[in-house]
């Protein structure tokens, strides 16, 4: 195989939704949607070697490498391929989670610097103490409710009504107080997976308000038969603590490689 074997050309994720799902078969521990949303938003192309389609790439913004897939049976030629995608398209850093060994092997071969981004957290199934705040403090969002929510949780998300439409946006409030709110998102690569969130208000913190919400969102989530995920900045230790008070565990980390 010459380089000029190997080419590129722009395509979608239905087009490759044989790759998608290997892709997805050979991540252990599920992400969240941070890093599944910089994947959608992708451009996608197909890898070729002459006339095969042997795997898929995404990149974001023109700069980062979001997702990589090259199929076993040109596994061998995986890093040729990397390096004709990393100067094809001048690529300046790679979102990669620790869980994606086959991405991992190619790309550090060769790379600058590496850095650590965010955390992915699974539900370890251990008992946990109760909730602090109890389920009948919990709700949906409503529109009346917007202001309030944006007056204290600012940006964190965005499109609040949106996501008060769609009904993915929850809130705990007691006598008539807001202490914080919840999100939950289905999510579109990790099949059966649902992405939640939470945020407490500034003022309402360390008393259990986050991890009441955690522990709510699970339990919806499990009842409709999906499997809850969730992520963090590597940073945040306060939501560390309090994904793991609620049960959860890390062991996959959303690395930025720096190319």
């Amino acid at each position: 195989m010459v380089e000029n074997d190997i080419h590129f050309s722009e395509s979608d994720f239905d087009s490759n939704s044989a790759f998608v799902q290997k892709y997805t078969n050979q991540i252990s521990i599920p992400y969240d949607d941070f890093l599944e949303d910089f994947i959608v938003e992708s451009q996608l192309y197909s890898i070729g070697i002459g006339p095969q389609k042997c795997g898929f790439f995404g990149i974001h913004n023109n700069t980062r490498l979001t997702i990589l897939y090259i199929d076993d049976i040109y596994f061998s030629k995986g890093i040729s391929i990397f390096e004709k995608i990393k100067s094809t398209y001048m690529l300046k850093d790679a979102f990669i989670p620790t869980t994606d060994i086959a991405s991992i092997s190619i790309i550090l071969e060769n790379y600058q610097e590496m850095k650590l981004q965010a955390l992915h957290f699974s539900d370890s199934g251990r008992p946990v103490r109760p909730a602090e705040f109890e389920k009948k403090y919990f709700r949906l969002a409503e529109m009346e409710n917007l202001d309030e929510i944006q007056s204290f949780a600012g940006d964190f998300l965005d499109d609040y009504d949106a996501l008060i439409t769609t009904r993915q946006l929850y809130i705990l409030e007691k006598e008539n107080e807001m202490l914080g709110i919840g999100i939950i998102v289905k999510n579109k690569i990790m099949e059966n997976c649902m992405s939640i969130g939470v945020f407490t208000k500034e003022s309402k913190r360390k008393l259990g308000v986050g991890r009441s919400i955690i522990l709510h969102l699970k339990d919806i989530v499990a009842e409709i038969g999906m499997t809850p995920v969730a992520g963090c900045w590597y940073y945040n230790t306060e939501s560390r603590l309090t994904l793991e008070s609620a049960g959860y565990i890390t062991k996959s980390t959303l690395l930025r490689i720096i190319l």
